[in-house]
């Protein structure tokens, strides 16, 4: 078979980040991050690689009351009242995209779509989060049928899903299904990166996920041929490409390394390798961050001459 890279992004500006930073603590990386979208798309195209783009349903509204009016009337019943978005957005989201950089981003929005080779996928509409206590399957489907709704309005329909947080059971996945999705992005099938609540998220789970970016504490994580769960494509992840960490620079330069080693391997087996990571991990240290991009996709157009190795989205994977 022909080796396959696969790039996702979870777009989501301060959606993503909410329910544990704020403003203060985060909103410049996030500004950031708005920064680095269009030098990663000038990336991309300059690279012929396709990436698909992951973005919340919140982030296609132009005002609040737009924000309000695609909101489905089941909103999330989280015990944790504070993971749900929508009484922020009722008292404390501003009017629109130039008053709130931090929370809205049609204009990026526009411009990922208007970019060739990239696809336009789902992170639910409100950054839903299966796993945690309270909500239902009934839930999710309101959400899903909401971010369906407000892209579909803008002229997009969605064939691949990206869980925040990677949270998923499989009754979500036959519930995308249903709602014409064909493709969502997995977990990597060790015990490190198996879906996991925030709770169980823990510091140990988190040192170990760190040590294996730069060490083989798992098995390579590329794979020949993605699974199908109900109907459903597996367009497995296999590896978050960590940011540019200025109090670990050593470590950074190793993680890229290990990143290009996993890349070469899937391309002389064969294999789909599946690179991930967030726009506002770049948004800091953007120069440093863009480098290790730059690193990467220099090895992609190395591994391109030499093996044939394709870019596709995951919709095209499925």
């Amino acid at each position: 078979m022909v080796a396959k890279l696969v790039i996702s992004l979870d777009f989501e500006l301060m959606w993503g980040v909410r329910d544990h930073r704020t403003d203060q603590s985060y909103g410049d990386a996030v500004l950031g991050g708005r920064k680095a979208i269009p030098e990663m798309l000038k990336r991309f195209s300059e690279s012929q690689v396709k990436a698909t783009w992951a973005t919340v349903g919140l982030l296609f509204a132009r005002t609040r009351d737009e924000m309000l009016g695609y909101a489905p009337l089941k909103e999330p019943g989280y015990i944790n009242s504070e993971l749900s978005p929508y009484e922020f957005i009722r008292s404390g989201v501003g009017a629109n995209e130039r008053e709130d950089p931090l929370h809205f981003g049609r204009s990026l929005v526009d411009q990922i779509a208007n970019t060739e080779g990239q696809e336009l996928a789902t992170h639910t509409y409100s950054h839903y989060y299966c796993l945690e206590p309270g909500q239902t399957v009934e839930d999710f489907s309101a959400d899903i049928e909401s971010a369906s709704a407000i892209a579909g309005d803008a002229g997009h329909t969605f064939k691949s899903i990206v869980f925040p947080r990677n949270q998923m059971m499989d009754d979500h996945v036959t519930c995308c299904r249903e709602h014409g999705i064909t493709a969502f992005r997995g977990n990597p099938p060790t015990y490190l990166y198996r879906p996991r609540s925030g709770k169980e998220n823990t510091l140990a789970v988190r040192g170990l996920r760190l040590l294996d970016g730069v060490f083989p504490v798992s098995s390579s994580l590329s794979y020949n041929a993605p699974a199908v769960q109900d109907g459903v494509v597996d367009v497995r992840a296999s590896r978050f490409l960590r940011p540019w960490n200025p109090k670990m620079p050593l470590y950074s330069k190793f993680h890229v390394q290990r990143v290009k080693a996993e890349m070469e391997h899937a391309a002389r087996c064969g294999d789909t390798y599946h690179l991930w990571w967030h726009p506002h991990n770049m948004g800091r240290n953007m120069e440093q961050n863009l480098k290790q991009l730059d690193d990467v996709l220099a090895k992609f157009r190395t591994l391109r001459d030499q093996f044939g190795m394709e870019s596709v989205t995951m919709a095209e994977l499925a």
